[in-house]
Order: C-alpha cells, then sequence, then structure tokens
C-alpha cells in the first residue's frame, strides 16, 4: 500500500470511526436524552453524587463532550450552579475512559469483522421499526458497527506504516523519554484532539499506533494526557457568548484536566507508568511485537482510567478553590450585570446533538421572553395609573423591551428550526411546533404592549384625561391581563401545564369585562360624562387588552396540548 493509499484508508476509517460514535451517541441521548436532563439537573446535592452522576451518564452516552455542553447549558439556564457542575465535570472525565476499554477490548483482540457486520446488519433493519425504542437501538447498533469498522481500517492502515523507514524516523522524535519531550508530546496530543473534537477517537488511533509498534507505551501515555486537554475546547466553544457562570464552569473543565496533567508529568516516568505496569499484567515493552500488542493496549486503558480517577479524588476536596480560580479567569464586569441585552442568553450552543437539552435551552429562553413581556406590560399601566408622569426614558425602555422580544422571537425560532432538521422524536417535534407558535403569540402580545404605549403617549401629548371609573375599569382589566401573562410564566417550564381550564376562565372574563366596560363607556359618551378623544383611546386601549387575552389562550392551549400545530 503505498503512502497515498494509507493515508486515504486512515482518514477514511476515522470518519467512520467518528461517524459511528456520533451515531451511538445521539441515539443513547435521543432514547434517554430527557431522564438524564433529569438525573444530571437534579443529582447534584453533594460533589461526591455529582462524581457518580457524571460517569454514569457519560458511559452511557460515550461522549464526555455532550456531558459539558449539557453542564454549560444547565448553568447558563440557572438550573444548578457552577460549584454543582464540577463535580459532574469530575466524573464524565472518568465515564469517558470508558470507551478506551471497549476499543481495547473488542477493537485489538477480537476480530472486527465478527461483530461489526453483523451489528451494522441489525441496525439497519431495526431502524425501519415502528416503535422509536428500537429505531434507537438501530440506530444505536449501525453507529456501534461503523465505529469498528473504521477503527479496523485505522489498525490495518497503521500497520503498513511499519514498512516504511521514513514513518519510522519520524515517529522516533516523539518519543516521550524525558520530561521536556512528554511535554511536546502532550502538546501534540492536545492539538490533534482540538482538530478531531473527539478525544474518544483521537484515543483510538493512539492505540493502533501503540500496538502496531509505531509508538511506545510511554509516548502513549503522554498522548493520551494531551487528549485530556484537548477535550476541554469543546466546552469552550459551548460557553461563547453565555452567562459569566457558564463561561466559568468551561473554565474549570480546562484548569481542572490541565493541573491534573501538569501534576502527573512531574511523577510520569518516576512513579505513575511504573503503576500502571505493575497492576495490569502483560509486558507493553516487550520485543515480541504479539506479545507487545496484546497488552499495551490494555495499560494504555488502565493509565487513562487511573489517571483521571486519581486526579478526581486529588481534587474533590478543593472544589471550592478551583471554584475561585475559575472565578478569576471570569470576573464579573459591566457587561456581566444582569440586564436585558439583544442577544440570546440561555441558548449557548449550536451543537445539536442533544434535542432535549436543546428544547430545555429553548423553554428557558421563552420564560425569559415572557418575563420581558410581564416587566413591559407593568411599566405601561404604570403609566396608565399615574398620567402625569414624565414619559422621556420610560419610553425608550418599553421600546426597547419590544425590540429585544422582536429580536428573541427571531433567534428563538431559527434554532427551533435548526433542531428540528435533525433526526428528533415525533414528542419532540410537536414540542418545537408549539414553541415556535408560542414565541409568535408572544411576539404578538409585545406589539399589543407598544400599542397600549401609544394610545397613553397620544392622549399625554394631546392633555385628554379619563374618568375615575374609567381609570378604576382600566385597573380591574389590566389586572386580569397581568394574571394571566402570570400564569404563562409559571407554566412554561412546568412539566405538568394543563393550565387549559384556568386560562380559559381568565380569558373568558377578559372578554367579559371588555363588553361590559364598552358598553358603560358608550353610555358615558351618551351622557357627556365623558371626552370623545379620551373615549376612544379607552375603546382602543379594551380592544388591546382583549387581544393580549386571546393570544395568551393561544400559548396556554399549546402547553396544555390541546392545540397542535
Amino acid at each position: 500500500m503505498n503512502g497515498w493509499s494509507t493515508t486515504i484508508t486512515i482518514l477514511g476509517g476515522l470518519g467512520l470511526f467518528l461517524f459511528g460514535m456520533k451515531i451511538m451517541s445521539e441515539s443513547l441521548q435521543k432514547s434517554a436524552g430527557d431522564r438524564l436532563r433529569i438525573i444530571l439537573g437534579k443529582a447534584t446535592s453533594n460533589r461526591f453524587v455529582g462524581v457518580i452522576v457524571g460517569t454514569t451518564v457519560t458511559s452511557i452516552i460515550q461522549s464526555s463532550s455532550a456531558t459539558t455542553v449539557m453542564l454549560v447549558s444547565f448553568v447558563t439556564a440557572g438550573l444548578i450552579s457552577l460549584q454543582q457542575s464540577i463535580g459532574i465535570m469530575f466524573g464524565a472525565n472518568i465515564g469517558t475512559t470508558f470507551t478506551g476499554w471497549l476499543v481495547a477490548i473488542l477493537g485489538f483482540k477480537v476480530k472486527v469483522a465478527t461483530f461489526a457486520l453483523p451489528a451494522i446488519a441489525i441496525g439497519f433493519f431495526l431502524r425501519f421499526a415502528n416503535k422509536e425504542n428500537l429505531k434507537y437501538w438501530g440506530e444505536f447498533f449501525l453507529g456501534f458497527g461503523l465505529l469498528f469498522l473504521g477503527l479496523n481500517y485505522i489498525s490495518g492502515a497503521v500497520n503498513d506504516l511499519r514498512n516504511s523507514e521514513q514513518v519510522m524516523n519520524v515517529m522516533s522524535k516523539y518519543s516521550a523519554d524525558t520530561i521536556f519531550s512528554a511535554i511536546i508530546v502532550v502538546l501534540i496530543g492536545a492539538v490533534i484532539t482540538i482538530i478531531i473534537q473527539s478525544s474518544s477517537a483521537t484515543m483510538a488511533m493512539t492505540m493502533a499506533l501503540a500496538v502496531n509498534g509505531l509508538i511506545d507505551f510511554q509516548t502513549s501515555c503522554a498522548l493520551i494526557l494531551g487528549e485530556n486537554i484537548g477535550t476541554t475546547v469543546t466546552a469552550q466553544i459551548a460557553s461563547i457568548g453565555t452567562t459569566p457562570d457558564a463561561r466559568r464552569c468551561a473554565w474549570a473543565h480546562l484548569l481542572f484536566n490541565t493541573f491534573g496533567v501538569l501534576w502527573i508529568l512531574l511523577l510520569f516516568h518516576y512513579f505513575f507508568i511504573p503503576l500502571v505496569d505493575w497492576i495490569i499484567p502483560g509486558d507493553p515493552y516487550s520485543s515480541d511485537i504479539i506479545e507487545r500488542s496484546t497488552s499495551i493496549a490494555d495499560h494504555m486503558a488502565a493509565f487513562h482510567t487511573i489517571f483521571n480517577v486519581t486526579n478526581t479524588l486529588l481534587f474533590l476536596p478543593f472544589v471550592h478553590i478551583l471554584t475561585w480560580f475559575a472565578n478569576k479567569m471570569v470576573p464579573e464586569g459591566k457587561a456581566d450585570q444582569r440586564e436585558e441585552f439583544f442577544h440570546l442568553k440561555y441558548i449557548s450552543t449550536t451543537i445539536m446533538s442533544t434535542p432535549s437539552i436543546n428544547i430545555n435551552q429553548a423553554r428557558q429562553e421563552i420564560k425569559r421572553m415572557i418575563e420581558i413581556i410581564i416587566d413591559m406590560f407593568d411599566k405601561v399601566m404604570n403609566i396608565s395609573r399615574n398620567p402625569d408622569i414624565k414619559l422621556g426614558t420610560v419610553v425608550e425602555e418599553i421600546q426597547k423591551k419590544e425590540e429585544i422580544i422582536d429580536l428573541l422571537e427571531k433567534e428563538i425560532s431559527t434554532f427551533l428550526v435548526k433542531v428540528s432538521q435533525h433526526s428528533i422524536s415525533e414528542e419532540h417535534s410537536h414540542e418545537i411546533s408549539m414553541m415556535l407558535h408560542t414565541v409568535n403569540e408572544l411576539e404578538r402580545i409585545g406589539d399589543h404592549c407598544e400599542i397600549l404605549l401609544k394610545l397613553l403617549r397620544r392622549k399625554y401629548e394631546t392633555k385628554l384625561n379619563f374618568s375615575e371609573r374609567a381609570y378604576q375599569e382600566i385597573g380591574e382589566i389590566s389586572g386580569k391581563v397581568k394574571e394571566f401573562l402570570d400564569l404563562l410564566y409559571k407554566s412554561i417550564t412546568s412539566s405538568a401545564s394543563n393550565i387549559l381550564l384556568e386560562a380559559s376562565v381568565i380569558e373568558n372574563r377578559i372578554d367579559e369585562l371588555r363588553m361590559e366596560m364598552r358598553k358603560r363607556h358608550i353610555q358615558r359618551l351618551n351622557e357627556g360624562a365623558c371626552d370623545v378623544q379620551s373615549g376612544l383611546i379607552f375603546l382602543d386601549m379594551l380592544t388591546s387588552f382583549e387581544k393580549i387575552g386571546d393570544h395568551s389562550l393561544n400559548v396556554a392551549e399549546g402547553l396544555s396540548g390541546s392545540r397542535i400545530f
């Protein structure tokens, strides 16, 4: 096999491995995504429980990157604190070592064709099943087979590289014989992982190189240390543009792995490598290539696990110190104050591999949208209650909030459309449709708040006034509208959102009040107790109150599942 053919085979095998890993991870996340989200969100009572949960979840979904991205999104949404997330992050590092053991045991000791091709066949046909869970298992088996088929191609091509004198000369230059050369190899491992964006894929390639004799055991372990640093970049990318605590969560991940690698390097040759050799049977340094190849993958997997377990045990008592370092890396600044900005706050990533997490981010953003609308409505009603108030800065604040609502409607809709373009369950598809209609209805509510503002400005600028009775009626109907908006706010992220009965009662009362007030106002006009121009403004305000009630009812119907979009 020539150099070009070998390169294509390695790259193609790497592509199959990554694609298989992606399908496996996504199928498991779709199958248990909501349950994993609930577990991660609640099992943070103490750092030890967090480590166990992080280990378990990452072992199941086969991706520490996915777990850390979930954590960033949870911290962004305020579901867990920074300190709570760190324990889970420690566990994620331990859980990701499961992939190394899987590859070491099956990838290099069993003939791949005995299970890879049957797994692909089973997975392909299961994908046509009617039940969603069977489809997910079909995707899992398909990904499992592709992963090891890719590994087989990588291993075969790397084996051919042993016959190349030029390749062997290059590889010999990157041996981790000393602490300085080990640092260089660590940096190489980090860079490769950053490029590939998968520590599991880099681990598999490193094992293939070691099993086929291109690198020795010490060098492979140094590459593994670099992979632990490189994998933290995914969380860094996911945290861009998010809240300070979310960025600190990503920094805590980077600091934990980097500090861990630094102290391990100090004991690398004198204690840690001999410790692994003592625990795991076999000789990874044997001149007999068959004996070396049967033991070196196990030694590498063990090194990876022992490193992460030891690192976790060492740092676990000092979570508060790691939190302090993360806070120093992302200090509070003017840009971090809790005020409304013209950007998304909870949707923190374009990674679409976990629909349940993406949908949860959208829920939080929609809740924020309702919160802004309530604040906007309160400010408008404050103007109504205080007709002599100066409108300059208040009007600017309300108009700014209306612009934010318009932006959120556009950005949330764009995000949800991206999520819907991926493989999602029927339940998630319905929820996304409901959310798309919800943000549209909320944007219309924001428009009517602005209409109310314009009516009050016209009243203020033309020096018109309402009767005492008119002010009381506006207070009564606006109170019902506020009650409706508060109900939506409390229900938008609730798992039990069957609010249709309560919503219908409020909406019917708003309609009744509008009809009663309209009749009484016409009567006042006929009696000459009210000015015609101010009367028209009053009637238009009643119309806007009713429209807000109508749009709120549409949102409530979507939340309750009575309206299928």
